[in-house]
């Protein structure tokens, strides 16, 4: 019996897989909110609806980018899709510190770590399944 891994098996984390991920994640949260901007200036469109439509474009974007992240991976679509919610999670964390100074508070960051823990997990598994 050995234990070393055989040459067909693939490795247990795919770091290209994650970032790709994240790039198309993050790829289309700029455009989904670029398309956004243009809907919400030119319908009438109430402005009371805008974080639930951002939070919708959050969760597609981390749903595609797990999506992405495990099927290229082929394996561990949990992990994968979770990493890459995870990355988008501190990424928005950072941005939001960096760029409003008072912050965000508890509870919307926790509704944010939700819907990215949610979208990623989901795409991943969806990613491998299908």
């Amino acid at each position: 019996m050995s234990f070393k891994p055989s040459a067909t098996s693939r490795p247990s984390i795919n770091f290209t897989a994650i970032f790709r991920g994240l790039a198309a994640a993050l790829g289309l949260s700029l455009a989904g909110s670029f398309l956004l901007g243009v809907v919400y200036h030119y319908t009438g469109l109430k402005e009371s609806t805008l974080p639930l439509s951002s939070s919708i474009l959050l969760f597609a974007s981390v749903f595609l980018g797990g999506f992405l992240s495990s099927r290229q991976s082929g394996s561990r679509g949990l992990f994968h899709g979770l990493s890459v919610g995870f990355l988008v999670f501190i990424l928005i964390w950072l941005f939001t510190g960096l760029f409003l100074a008072t912050g965000l508070g508890f509870i919307p960051l926790l509704q944010k770590f939700l819907v990215c823990a949610v979208g990623g997990t989901l795409g991943g598994i969806f990613g491998v399944g299908l």
